[in-house]
């Protein structure tokens, strides 16, 4: 029987040209829609082992840190890592490659583990005949890329695990996602697609290999080709504006959020429209489109009175398999608690809804009492089932809920979250808070909320994913600081210093360059783009809370190294992997967002921040190609370039304006000229500040620890460093803001500063330096954000 291998139905209306080729004896792949798969018959662990408890197979997995990676190392399938080790091997015999992507917290990874890679005869398959390697793509985000785009052209439908053959020179031919063990109508078991794969290769190779190039030519398009600018200027709010309408399109008017079942958070959107509304010209009446704010709210609303929402602990779950946010595929990520944080902030900045600022301190609650490492990293994230039962650590039944409280709390109790409205999962129920419940009976249940947490924390836990990845940190330090700036809580500053002080001294590979992934003391591979761009991302938002310039001087130092090893000159824009990366078949740029901003969208907002911190470097000009290079793909995609599409909307409502950090700059308050005369290789400058009357700064050092002291700084780039700096003796004031009196400078004050020449530095006499005065500006009643004056100042001849 003939029957041929598919790649995508009409490849034409995507721009591809047709693949032409046929392979006998290879079954018809119809990819299983999982959600509808029984997953009994698995595997119990004890069938992995021997009678005195031993593992019955070790494979080389054994000696990898990754928890997912981990919990494959006993199969009975000869399993590797992605090393040279087993790419040689292939090479060597000539054999073919499955490759297998998952993550710690997928279910349906754990499900295939249990019930195909556990299973010895399937093994024996396996490893008789393919060299066979695992991946966790949250270590390997480059290779889950390539082979993720071949599944999608393969099969028209992608997911996780990704399972992929590959020929020995790494070049995919045949793709799907869970294969059952074994046959059912109309869907090949594992076992099936096994035997006619490494039939098609021992009979026909060469069929395989064109198929294999030309899969490979496919995927090189999709990737790379489509973002050759075909225009030469940047994009303006017209594009803005198709984006608004494709949202607008999408929005539940009923539930929030954009589409139908599932739903995902999808803070990138949340993140555009808050932009948006926030730079639409206001009028009398209100702002332009009052039909933003709604489609904000509602969205905000909805999810945090879902089971979305983990209602007793904090956090958000990764989907909401329903339209109304009730039912979560319950696994919770890092990432998605870093972006929803900062929504949550955003909104209770323009809204001052008290429930947005509790939803985004109970995250930082969670994050500190689960995700936090001793260390002061924060790991990746939590599995979704327990027992190989998907929620179990966070449903409810309602006799659970009465034995641990007493008759009467508990029936207000399960009034306040839904439960007395029946079950709503599998006989149980996930917590919610319907209709007409306001924050007052939330708070008037919060003992009993408590009761309950500490009854869940004695039941066994799912598994913890303690990788730290830079970028996904990057995210929780950039949500730490925001919550800082915002709410003014020490512990948020606290924690995004400790976690960005762990990264600078942990995860930094001798050449100075980020590494990607840190677990258990162990550092391994080197970081990408969306790495030192998260990273950076959170270290200029620890500068713009705290105003300390060692921030800035590091995220500055890292983003010149991203732009020396990702940047494309010839194309523009930030290619994904370092130049030096190996066994890649394509080196991808990879613009889309995803459930985290795209590495490119995260590169240009840095490089416009920068801009304006730093007058001596052009980054404004790669942020201003970046754009262009993307023009049209966000023009086709909008949807799929939200985050990028919010920077641009903030660049061009700040265009020919004052950067909105210089807006706070506030010079009625504060204002400083300097001069500056040379002694030798010493410059003597004095700094003369002049404090409006009613206002002071800080003195330096501060009266108390929590105070932003005012302190000067230069450029890292002037030809000079700062010798000394004599802060001025404060005055001490009592203020009704604080019960202590404070030290502070007011009216006019002189700094002395000496500055001397670097060796080896260029002279810059004759020009003016930067000389960077950060301080915080307050007055009887009330203290502004920390800001940055920058004031020129002439070096003399010497």
């Amino acid at each position: 029987m003939r029957t041929f291998f598919m790649l995508v139905r009409d490849r034409k209306k995507l721009g591809f040209p047709p693949l032409r080729f046929e392979l006998r004896y290879l079954v018809l792949l119809t990819l299983i829609f999982v959600l509808f798969l029984n997953p009994t018959g698995f595997a119990d662990e004890s069938a992995l082992k021997n009678r005195d408890g031993t593992w019955k197979w070790t494979n080389h997995l054994i000696d990898e840190t990754s928890p997912y990676l981990q919990r494959h190392a006993h199969n009975p399938v000869d399993w590797y890592p992605w090393t040279d080790e087993a790419l040689a091997r292939a090479k060597t015999e000539n054999r073919l490659i499955f490759l297998s992507i998952g993550y710690s917290t997928c279910y349906w990874c754990h499900v295939m583990e249990r019930r195909v890679f556990s299973n010895p005869e399937i093994a024996a398959q396996m490893n008789e005949h393919f060299i066979n390697i695992k991946i966790d793509r949250e270590e390997r985000p480059d290779l889950d890329e390539i082979y993720m785009t071949a599944t999608q052209l393969l099969t028209g439908k992608g997911g996780w695990p990704t399972s992929v053959f590959l020929t020995p020179d790494l070049e995919p031919f045949y793709a799907g996602t869970y294969f059952p063990p074994t046959d059912m109508p109309g869907k090949p078991g594992f076992p099936t697609i096994l035997t006619a794969v490494h039939e098609a290769w021992v009979t026909r190779p060469s069929e395989v290999v064109d198929a294999a190039k030309e899969i490979v030519t496919a995927i090189e398009n999709t990737m790379n080709q489509r973002f050759t600018a075909a225009v030469s200027k940047l994009p303006e709010h017209d594009l803005i504006d198709a984006a608004v309408q494709k949202l607008k399109e999408s929005y539940h008017h009923a539930y929030g959020g954009f589409g139908d079942a599932p739903k995902f958070p999808s803070p990138a959107n949340l993140e555009f429209l808050l932009g948006k509304w926030e730079s639409q010209p206001e009028k009398p009446t209100g702002r332009t489109d009052e039909s933003l704010r709604k489609m904000i709210t509602l969205t905000l609303d909805m999810m945090a009175y879902g089971g979305i929402y983990d209602q007793l602990g904090g956090g958000f779950h990764r989907y909401s398999v329903d339209e109304k946010w009730r039912v979560p595929h319950f696994e919770k990520m890092l990432y998605d608690n870093a972006q929803l944080a900062k929504s949550y902030l955003r909104g209770y900045e323009f809204t001052q809804k008290s429930r947005y600022k509790r939803i985004a301190t109970e995250i930082f609650e969670f994050v500190a009492r689960e995700l936090t490492s001793p260390e002061g990293g924060f790991y990746s994230a939590i599995d979704a089932e327990t027992d190989a039962e998907e929620g179990k650590y966070y449903v409810w039944t309602a006799a659970e809920i009465d034995e641990i409280l007493t008759e009467q709390n508990g029936q207000k109790f399960k009034k306040v979250y839904g439960i007395d409205r029946g079950a709503n999962f599998e006989g149980k129920n996930v917590l919610y808070v319907p209709s007409g419940i306001d924050e007052k009976q939330l708070e008037a249940v919060a003992f009993q909320r408590e009761r309950l947490l500490a009854a869940r924390a004695l039941r066994q836990r799912p598994l913890m994913d303690t990788k730290i990845l830079v970028s996904w940190n990057g995210l929780m330090i950039d949500a730490l600081a925001y919550g800082y700036q915002v709410l003014r809580d020490e512990r948020y500053r606290h924690a995004a210093q400790k976690a960005a002080e762990f990264i600078l001294t942990k995860l930094r590979h001798p050449d100075g360059g980020l590494a990607r992934t840190y677990t258990a003391g162990h550092v391994k591979y080197d970081g990408y783009l969306v790495d030192y761009a998260f990273f950076v991302r959170g270290l200029l938002g620890l500068y713009e809370a705290t105003a300390e310039d060692v921030w800035l001087r590091e995220a500055e130092a890292l983003t010149d190294m991203m732009i020396q090893r990702f940047w494309d000159d010839k194309n523009s824009a930030f290619y994904f992997t370092q130049a030096d990366a190996q066994n890649l078949i394509v080196r991808t740029k990879n613009p889309y967002d995803s459930a985290v901003p795209s590495g490119n969208a995260v590169a240009v907002s840095n490089l416009l921040t920068l801009s304006k911190r730093l007058s001596t470097k052009n980054y404004r000009q790669r942020a201003e190609q970046t754009f262009i290079g993307f023009s049209g793909a966000m023009e086709q995609y909008p949807t799929s370039f939200m985050y990028m599409l919010s920077v641009l909307n903030g660049y061009l409502s700040e265009r020919g304006e004052v950067p909105k950090l210089m807006k706070t700059a506030l010079p009625e308050y504060v204002t400083a000229t300097a001069s500056a005369r040379a002694t030798g290789q010493i410059f003597e400058v004095e700094l003369n500040v002049k404090i409006a009357e009613g206002w002071h700064i800080n003195a330096n050092p501060p009266s108390q620890p929590i105070l932003i002291p005012t302190a000067v700084t230069v450029g890292a780039d002037a030809s000079v460093v700062l010798a000394t700096v004599k802060y001025p003796q404060g005055t001490t004031a009592h203020f009704s803001f604080s019960d202590d009196a404070l030290t502070v400078y007011e009216g006019d004050v002189t700094i002395a500063i000496q500055l001397r020449r670097k060796p080896n530095k260029a002279s810059d006499t004759g020009a003016a330096i930067i000389l960077r005065l950060t301080y915080q500006p307050c007055n009887d009643t009330q203290c502004l954000l920390p800001n940055v004056l920058e004031i020129p100042v002439t070096l003399p001849e010497e």
